[in-house]
């Protein structure tokens, strides 16, 4: 239904037939009517008050209808009100012309009452019908408008914490790399949240990150952002990118850490490290998150560190360590040598220790301590064990053939964690025997204290097996990792090896003589020997044999030497003369 309040204008030079409008309008309910005979008032009238549809005469003095329009669009544009053209001829230049212009309908003089009513009834229903839909849309836009801002945000946003996720810190980066101004960058990686996770669950590990951040969040400035990056990284946005200053609030963020978090009835541990990165100018987003990540501590007495090119050097050396590590056994480039084993009360040879060198052709003679922690990591030291073991194996068939290895002589091969993990390590290692036809008591292996303790389940039915058949095991480096003696009771080894950090000060460190002591009984009352490492002086074997140690290697000794010196040396070794002899009680008194 039309409303009747609806805003009419009425123009046309013959005020008479203004008139005559006006009042068939009124006649029939309009009551917003209005009439103007000077169509040069007509855009100072509509920009008072814009009427709903104006009844517009073509042919006027001054300026005609067509002109009006052209005003009327300049100055209203899409909000121009629509037109019905009052005219008496309706020639096709006038149809075309006006029509191309945009008015809505024609009414011809003289005027038929009916006609004009209908007509005008039209026309505001139809404007009335489009003002509705635009409505609709502009309401529709706007609820679009808000869900889009709303989803956005939720993008931006992290769920459980409601802190700036990734992708929000990112584009804040971005704006500051835009801008140019200083920016500094702090990233925390959070420690122990996944002991939170195993002990208490996830809800609780949530909470744990929501607690940590309202305590961070409070020690910032509002010219600071603080989001999570990762799991259990957190990055901190500033807009200084002063070092001294950096540093300062990297330690006063750090003391939230100093004592354990308090949720509920509940006090959980939570440790962090920080890696700092700036830049004065503008950056590359990415680059400068790197910066700080490569910073990040990777020990645990540093907590904070900030970004220097030698940082970068070591990881770039890292990654082309483990990039040319894959594969480095198939090129031939990896070797073993071997340690001999000697027996300190007679200076028999009775074995050696496989060790695995690696001459890469541009890095050189890369050390073990380097490139055997990357290859765990990667899962490269399963396929370099393989190598290990076949190697070890094609040396004792050789040796064997050349009469070196005696009942009493073995080769010790040292296996990693990952190895050990497999369910069917010892299976395979005893097939492989069997496929060269070595006798078991040629070889012998030896694992580390975490290589242990990585899968104390699996270990223990994997040496078991081995045990059974007669393969000699030792734990190396004992006393350096976490020795356990309930380990040393229950796993079924034959050998324990003294670490080269208790030997090295034997001969005026009454601790590590003690150590030695202890290690070596502990070992005698499970039934198992003792292999002392890092033998340097006479006067080292000398003590090492009076507490009753059975054997030792070391550069007192000799080196790890390539196979062909081994077998050489091995030929030509004698005992050395005049044995010292043993100058100390058992007791190291």
């Amino acid at each position: 239904m039309i409303s009747m309040n609806k805003h009419l204008l009425v123009v046309d030079d013959n005020s008479v037939n203004v008139e005559l409008l006006l009042d068939l309008l009124d006649d029939h309910g309009f009551d917003n009517v209005h009439g103007l005979s000077d169509p040069r008032h007509v855009l100072a009238y509509c920009q008072q008050q814009l009427p709903d549809l104006i009844l517009l005469d073509i042919r006027m003095p001054h300026i005609d209808g067509y002109a009006v329009m052209e005003q009327l669009q300049e100055h209203f544009a899409d909000q121009t009100p629509p037109i019905i053209v009052l005219t008496a001829q309706i020639d096709d230049d006038t149809r075309h012309r006006a029509l191309k212009m945009g008015i809505r309908d024609f009414l011809t003089k003289p005027f038929k009452h009916d006609e004009v009513l209908q007509r005008i009834r039209n026309t505001l229903d139809v404007e009335h019908r489009y003002q509705v839909r635009d409505k609709q849309a502009e309401t529709l836009e706007q609820m679009v408008a808000k869900r889009t801002e709303e989803l956005d945000h939720q993008s931006r946003t992290d769920p459980i914490t409601q802190l700036p996720n990734r992708r929000a810190l990112t584009q804040l980066l971005q704006e500051a790399a835009q801008r140019g101004h200083g920016t500094g960058l702090l990233f925390i990686a959070l420690d122990h949240l996944d002991d939170a996770v195993r002990l208490h669950g996830y809800g609780i590990a949530d909470q744990l990150i929501m607690h940590i951040s309202h305590r961070l969040n409070a020690q910032l400035s509002p010219k600071c952002t603080l989001g999570l990056w990762g799991g259990s990284e957190l990055l901190v946005i500033t807009q200084s990118a002063e070092l001294t200053g950096l540093r300062q609030l990297a330690s006063r963020l750090l003391s939230c850490f100093d004592h354990d978090q308090t949720l509920g009835d509940l006090l959980l541990p939570l440790n962090a490290r920080m890696g700092i990165s700036w830049s004065h100018g503008h950056f590359e987003t990415e680059r400068l998150v790197h910066m700080a990540a490569l910073a990040l501590p990777q020990n645990g007495s540093l907590r904070i560190q900030n970004y220097n090119e030698t940082l970068e050097t070591q990881q770039r050396h890292r990654l082309h360590l483990q990039q040319a590590v894959r594969g480095a056994t198939q090129r031939g480039e990896m070797s073993l040598a071997f340690q001999p084993k000697l027996s300190l009360a007679t200076q028999q040879v009775i074995g050696a220790e496989a060790l695995l060198r690696w001459y890469h052709p541009e890095l050189g003679h890369v050390s073990p301590a380097d490139f055997i922690p990357l290859a765990e990591a990667s899962g490269d030291i399963l396929s370099i064990g393989e190598w290990v073991l076949e190697e070890a194996m094609r040396y004792i068939v050789q040796w064997r053939q050349q009469g070196l290895l005696n009942d009493r002589f073995h080769i010790a091969v040292n296996v990693a964690a990952r190895q050990l993990a497999r369910k069917d390590f010892a299976q395979n290692l005893l097939t492989r025997l069997a496929k060269h036809n070595i006798p078991e008591r040629f070889f012998a292996l030896e694992v580390t204290e975490s290589g242990l303790l990585s899968d104390m389940h699996n270990a223990r039915i994997q040496l078991a097996q081995l045990t059974e058949a007669k393969i000699a095991v030792a734990i190396d480096d004992f006393g350096t990792g976490h020795s356990s003696l309930a380990y040393v009771k229950t796993l079924p080894f034959s050998t324990l090896k003294i670490d080269r950090a208790f030997v090295l000060d034997l001969e005026k460190d009454t601790v590590d003589r003690q150590l030695a002591l202890t290690i070596t009984q502990l070992a005698h009352a499970v039934g198992c020997n003792v292999v002392a490492e890092g033998i340097e002086t006479a006067a080292q074997a000398d003590y090492l044999r009076s507490i009753g140690c059975e054997a030792a290697q070391g550069y007192y000794y000799a080196r790890p030497l390539p196979a062909d010196e081994f077998y050489r040396w091995c030929t030509n070794w004698k005992p050395h003369p005049n044995l010292t002899p043993a100058t100390e009680s058992v007791n190291g008194a």
